[in-house]
C-alpha cells in the first residue's frame, strides 16, 4: 500500500532481535575503571595541575597569571586536587593570561576556603 515495502518477518527459532531503535554505534562500556579516560577527558587542555588526581572536577575560579602557582600549591598543601588551564570564553573576551581553576568536586567547599586564603595572603 502506498509503495511501502512489507515489514520483514520476525526471525525464526526464537532468535533474539536487536532493538531497531538502538544505534549501531552503541557498545557496552565497562565501568570497572571510572578513570579509564584519564584527566584529559574531563579537563580543559593545555593546563597543569598540582599533582593530585580526582574522579570528578568542577570549575571554581578565574585567576590572573601571577596567582596560579600560589593557588595550586596552597590546594596541594591541603590535599585538594586542582588543575589550571588557559581561560577560553565563547561569549566574552578574556584578558590575556587568565586561567580557569578546576578542583575536585568532592572538595569544593574546602577548595573555596583555601583559594580565598591563598589570594588574601598574596595581597
Amino acid at each position: 500500500m502506498l509503495g511501502l515495502s512489507r515489514r520483514p518477518a520476525p526471525p525464526a527459532g526464537g532468535e533474539r532481535r536487536r532493538n531497531a531503535a538502538a544505534s549501531s554505534f552503541e557498545a557496552p562500556a565497562e565501568a570497572a575503571n571510572p578513570l579509564q579516560f584519564g584527566r584529559a577527558y574531563q579537563l580543559p587542555p593545555f593546563g597543569h595541575g598540582n599533582g593530585l588526581d580526582a574522579l570528578f572536577w568542577t570549575p571554581l575560579a578565574e585567576l590572573a597569571p601571577g596567582q596560579v602557582d600560589a593557588v595550586l600549591e596552597a590546594l596541594r598543601a591541603r590535599g585538594i586536587p586542582a588543575w589550571a588551564a588557559p581561560a577560553r570564553r565563547e561569549t566574552r573576551p578574556t584578558p590575556e593570561g587568565r586561567h580557569d581553576l578546576w578542583v575536585a568536586s568532592g572538595e569544593l567547599n574546602d577548595a573555596q576556603e583555601a583559594v580565598m586564603r591563598a589570594l588574601a595572603e598574596r595581597r
